[in-house]
């Protein structure tokens, strides 16, 4: 391409924290990734901590504030997802998608 970059839309503050609250109030306190329980009393930015995440990227067109596209995640598992879709992992083979420990 010639190095233009598509503009990925920008969170309201205000609306993207009265999306936050709704999605930790109404959705099931499991990581949609690793499907293990999420501490929501956990210290912001920790490992475990809670996070709610865009099932379908921003950076990928998907609706910004809307409940239908938001799951909860750890800290963790959000970071190593990135702008990832479920779609981009068919085929894949997964052997451990979120590692607990460096291999050495």
């Amino acid at each position: 391409m010639d190095g233009y970059a598509p503009q990925v839309p920008k969170l309201n503050g205000t609306e993207w924290a009265a999306a936050r609250r709704r999605a930790i109030a109404s959705l099931d306190a499991v990581c949609a990734i690793c499907h293990t329980p999420i501490d929501l009393d956990a210290p912001k930015n920790t490992p475990f901590a809670v996070e709610v995440d865009h099932i379908v990227p921003r950076s990928r067109g998907g609706s910004l504030y809307a409940l239908e596209n938001l799951q909860l995640t750890h800290h963790r598992c959000n970071r190593k997802k990135g702008a990832k879709m479920a779609e981009d992992y068919v085929g894949q083979q997964v052997i451990n998608p979120v590692p607990l420990s460096n291999p050495w």
